[in-house]
């Protein structure tokens, strides 16, 4: 079951990122749509701007210094592909992480590109913190919409650092896939998170459409080559 899994993973490689490429624009439209909403209801979303502001002053003046948060950075980065991997049924035999010379997963099983580039587009600490707040079952609390405001710029940040060409997971996946993948997947991402707040008069409708403006696209390349 594993190996199967691996090489269906592996097989959808190249139709994944041509997908993302499609959707990218359409993407980029529903979130401009979503940031337009999002400025017209402030007072609902001015928790996450103030998370936002000070994780980004936390940065420069206290964490930029700091080796916990390096350390911090290389410990979400393995811990996604920890999470991807054992999502994709393998097995998690060790994970290293220093302050001053990166990290490292390694498992058992299967690989897959999926496991390899995971930390460039998967914030799993927003993720987290999205769970807490359906958990809340609120999109009101400020100290949770604060939390995610930070870990958005800490995500932003850390991605920014780790995306380089001396970057092995970015080598080992090819930079031709990572410019395809990368840029849709992660608006994408991100459109998820703010679309999937509880309560809060976004829906995940907007996604839908991004989907089928992609899939009309496609149609559109199909019969121009038929």
């Amino acid at each position: 079951m594993a190996r199967l899994l691996n090489q269906l993973i592996n097989l959808s490689k190249w139709p994944i990122a041509l997908l993302m490429l499609l959707m990218l624009l359409p993407s980029l439209e529903q979130f401009k749509k979503v940031i337009s909403y999002m400025f017209q209801h402030d007072n609902q979303y001015r928790p996450i701007t103030y998370g936002a502001l000070a994780y980004l002053l936390a940065s420069w003046f206290i964490l930029s210094k700091s080796r916990m948060g390096a350390w911090f950075s290389t410990l979400e980065h393995e811990l996604t592909h920890a999470l991807f991997a054992v999502l994709s049924l393998n097995r998690v035999t060790g994970l290293n992480v220093t302050s001053h010379a990166g990290g490292n997963m390694s498992y058992q099983g299967y690989p897959n590109w999926l496991i390899t580039i995971s930390p460039y587009f998967v914030p799993t600490l927003s993720l987290f913190i999205l769970g807490l707040i359906w958990l809340a079952k609120t999109s009101y609390s400020p100290l949770l919409l604060g939390l995610l405001g930070a870990s958005i710029v800490y995500h932003l940040q850390s991605t920014w650092r780790e995306t380089h060409h001396q970057q092995t997971d970015l080598k080992q996946v090819g930079w031709t896939f990572c410019w395809l993948f990368l840029p849709g997947a992660n608006v994408i991402m991100w459109l998820f998170i703010l679309l999937a707040l509880p309560n809060d008069g976004l829906s995940l409708s907007l996604l839908e459409k991004s989907w089928n403006t992609a899939m009309q696209h496609l149609q559109t390349l199909v019969s121009a080559w038929v």
